[in-house]
């Protein structure tokens, strides 16, 4: 029966990232730390005759970016599609605040918590000025989750996208690159390893890497590589 990989990676660094601010669902640029790489995927791929036929992204502009320098820095002339399914975990009134405020005002076991536990949502703290330097991108599901996401409700609305549209491609012989965010690339992950919740707790993803999931025709899972950039 015939392989298939489908390619993941994480975007490269936001500015809230640099100010290690919660980002969610805000629309925050790259820094140029994060251009660069970006291209360093483009160049790794290159390096070892990997060329993506086409690509994902979630909607918001650090996604898209990298994805667009990746595409760019390959020659390539293939799709880039992109889904608000594939957006970042949504932090609620969090986002925009600094993580070491919920540190101090929580504590770090609490805010350790938040970041790893699949079922934990974000606390709700209407005190603190909301961020407007940049727009949060909403929609109709925006509404139901407003005050932030669990993990386990980025992997619900998630996972039919990348069963039904990013797999479906691997039936057209294309080889596909999804460009989404560090804690998607964690649930999609916990769902094809089949980790339990604990286990999850403590499974992290480096930001340089590409992963490399391998599919049967069946769509059946039957491993991961994964290249350091």
């Amino acid at each position: 029966m015939r392989r298939f990989n489908v390619l993941l990676v994480r975007h490269g660094k936001s500015v809230w990232n640099h100010d290690s601010k919660f980002t969610g669902w805000t629309n925050i640029p790259l820094t140029e730390q994060g251009r660069l790489e970006a291209r360093k995927i483009a160049q790794t791929l290159r390096s070892n005759n990997i060329i993506p036929t086409v690509f994902f992204s979630s909607v918001l502009q650090r996604s898209l970016e990298s994805a667009t320098i990746i595409k760019k820095s390959l020659h390539s002339d293939a799709d880039i599609l992109t889904s608000w399914r594939l957006n970042e975990k949504h932090y609620g009134t969090l986002e925009g605040v600094e993580r070491e405020y919920i540190r101090n005002v929580y504590g770090n076991r609490f805010t350790s918590m938040m970041r790893s536990n699949f079922y934990m949502n974000p606390p709700v703290i209407k005190s603190i000025p909301q961020q407007t330097d940049y727009p949060i991108f909403k929609n109709c599901y925006f509404d139901t989750i407003k005050y932030g996401e669990s993990k386990e409700n980025v992997l619900m609305r998630l996972l039919p996208y990348f069963q039904n549209d990013v797999l479906y491609t691997i039936t057209q012989d294309k080889l596909p690159l999804v460009v989404t965010h560090k804690h998607c690339l964690r649930v999609i992950m916990k769902h094809y390893l089949s980790l339990s919740d604990e286990e999850f707790e403590e499974f992290d993803i480096s930001s340089n890497v590409i992963l490399m999931l391998k599919f049967d025709e069946d769509f059946v899972f039957h491993g991961c590589n994964v290249l350091h950039y």
